[in-house]
């Protein structure tokens, strides 16, 4: 069983060494690091290491955490003696028996994995935890921080899932062959993962949550103030779900005006708010009008 890691990484020069600490540690067939034009002296550094496991992806761009994934994603499909992938941000550590914990876990109908991710306390990390089902409704998703995810995800309890995040997906190379370019690069950053995993439940592809194999995401305990132009991607890229699935999206309409409504509240509470605000009308704006790529 041939494991291949796929690692995106853009300026954060110092998470990326701790990152490739651990990630050497694993018995990855082929680690692949996708660096999005850095401009931290993350090229020369990474020209100096000698492993022959390494690939490196320079990027003459910025295209996001999606468009990184989906490059690296290409990359891997390409090769056929690599059976499974694992993503992951430059930010997170897999845990050096790795190999070993999915082996055990590994089996039929399954052929997505994603890992427990917890910070640095060793608490779940609320953002990386799946939706046991998409909440396709405005009710599904006023209740989803109840019942669709953490607390109401046990996890330390193994079970099928309807979403996976970046951070911690195994991946069947075979699924991933025929699907790569599903992953949106339009969408720069967030819901990239969210989509491509409804793209694939879709068509039949199972997932489950294996809280055996355990990341490490170097993130804060508690969340701090949202830039301005995060809000503005976590507002496009709500409303675009409207056009990238014609067909059953993930959220409904008033489900999408209701979260809006949070990532105002979250941008009336910053400072300074006037910016904070302008960067969430343009994402309305944008998600509205279909615009994608890069635009802040």
């Amino acid at each position: 069983m041939a494991i291949a890691a796929l690692i995106v990484t853009c300026n954060r020069l110092d998470k990326l060494k701790a990152c490739w600490a651990a990630s050497v540690r694993v018995g990855f067939e082929r680690i692949v690091i996708v660096d999005n034009a850095s401009g931290d002296g993350t090229g020369a550094w990474l020209a100096t290491l000698d492993d022959p496991r390494l690939h490196v992806l320079s990027l003459p761009g910025n295209i996001g955490g999606a468009g990184g994934f989906r490059q690296g994603a290409r990359y891997l499909a390409g090769q056929r003696d690599i059976d499974w992938v694992v993503f992951y941000d430059d930010d997170a550590a897999p845990p050096p028996d790795l190999i070993e914990r999915f082996a055990s876990v590994q089996a039929t109908p399954w052929r997505a994995y994603c890992c427990k991710v917890v910070d640095g306390r060793g608490v779940p990390c609320r953002m990386n935890l799946p939706y046991v089902t998409l909440p396709q409704s405005t009710l599904g998703d006023i209740l989803a921080p109840f019942v669709g995810r953490r607390p109401r995800l046990d996890p330390s309890r193994a079970s099928t899932v309807g979403s996976f995040s970046f951070v911690g997906l195994i991946l069947d190379n075979d699924v991933l062959r025929p699907t790569c370019d599903a992953i949106d690069d339009s969408l720069f950053l967030y819901f990239d993962d969210l989509y491509y995993a409804y793209d694939l439940t879709r068509q039949g592809i199972r997932i489950r949550y294996s809280p055996e194999i355990v990341f490490t995401h170097d993130v804060p305990a508690a969340p701090g103030a949202l830039p301005p132009w995060k809000i503005y991607y976590l507002v496009r890229n709500l409303i675009l779900s409207r056009r990238r699935f014609s067909s059953r999206p993930p959220y409904s309409i008033p489900s999408i005006v209701l979260r809006i409504a949070r990532y105002a509240l979250t941008a009336i509470r910053q400072t300074p708010r006037g910016t904070a605000l302008r960067y969430l009308y343009r994402g309305v704006r944008d998600g509205v009008q279909g615009h994608t790529g890069k635009r802040h």
